[in-house]
């Protein structure tokens, strides 16, 4: 039988985050700038003619099987993709195999990139025709209200979609504007732009529900405010290719979303950009929901190479845009 395979990129998010939480835009509106990497979440998918289903995943040490007549389970089950098949309730049996290109609790997006490889493998094996929208909208459901993982909804849109988007949060709806970048564009964010783990993975779903508790305080709605207008800056900054002021915007963006909700900082983090900020960053922020993964630097383009020998240590990955976002095949 024919594997099926998927891939779904993880993305970084100039600004905005926060504001993609359903209990705030639902009531304030929230909108969303980010652009889509060349990291990876994957899932291969061959079918089976009987009913026993095998999933493996290395990262978490997943492996366990499952028979669809009698519901019975060997090793241990996880939740995550029990969700998938209880969504989809395939007929046949099947081997699955899901990975990542680097750590859950990154800030990139990987849980969410996984869950939309995996709606994107069961699509095309179903043959259900799903589109762009109703992929993401779907991927968001199960991670969200039947798995009950708290966080936003910008991930599994900007998985889907890939490439630059400005996406817009309302109350009946969730719209993806894509971005049109010319390539110079593109090039300069990318030489200037540097990914650096600091090795502190962490469940932003804890966050996010510490961030639910406090959205309604009229000091943080006004940081939730400003973080939505400094997104709109930083979109028109990168469609006219202005980087004069591209760090201070990012440093402002941070210096609002670390006020949203204990845990988003700590002064490990913060030691650490003052560090960069003294070797040549222009600007800074640390992508998801916080608390450690990965920081984003915007480099002073003199200094870049300085700045990276000052991080010597460090886990350091350029940046690399990529345009597509969800991509399915068979072989």
């Amino acid at each position: 039988m024919q594997t099926i395979r998927s891939r779904s990129p993880m993305r970084i998010s100039f600004a905005g985050g926060g504001t993609d939480i359903k209990a705030y835009f639902e009531k304030y509106g929230g909108v969303v700038i980010s652009a889509t990497i060349g990291i990876y979440a994957y899932s291969s998918l061959t079918p089976r003619n009987d009913k026993i289903v095998f999933i493996k995943e290395p990262a978490f040490n997943i492996d366990y099987s499952i028979d669809l007549k009698n519901g019975n389970v060997r090793g241990k089950a996880s939740q995550f993709f029990d969700a998938i098949i209880k969504h989809f309730k395939p007929e046949n049996g099947f081997y699955l195999i899901s990975h990542i290109d680097t750590e859950y609790g990154s800030g990139l997006g990987s849980s969410s990139a996984m869950m939309v490889s995996l709606v994107g493998v069961f699509n095309k094996w179903l043959n259900l025709n799903l589109n762009e929208y109703e992929i993401a909208n779907l991927a968001c459901k199960i991670e969200r209200e039947d798995l009950a993982i708290a966080g936003g909804f910008q991930d599994q849109y900007a998985s889907t979609f890939g490439g630059f988007n400005f996406i817009e949060f309302k109350k009946d709806d969730i719209i993806v504007n894509r971005m049109k970048i010319k390539q110079d564009v593109i090039n300069e964010l990318q030489f200037r732009l540097l990914l650096v783990n600091l090795h502190a993975p962490r469940f932003s779903g804890i966050i996010h529900k510490q961030m639910q508790k406090t959205l309604n305080e009229p000091e943080v709605l006004e940081h939730y405010e400003a973080i939505k207008k400094l997104a709109i800056e930083i979109k028109n900054r990168i469609y006219k290719g202005n980087f004069d002021d591209f760090g201070h915007l990012l440093k402002e963006e941070w210096g609002h979303k670390k006020k949203l909700s204990e845990g988003i900082t700590n002064p490990q983090i913060d030691a650490f950009f003052e560090h960069c900020e003294k070797n040549g960053a222009l600007g800074y922020k640390l992508l998801g929901a916080g608390g450690g993964g990965y920081a984003l630097l915007f480099t002073d383009a003199e200094h870049k190479h300085d700045l990276i020998k000052s991080l010597a240590g460090y886990e350091i990955r350029n940046v690399e845009f990529v345009k597509n976002g969800l991509e399915v095949w068979s072989i």
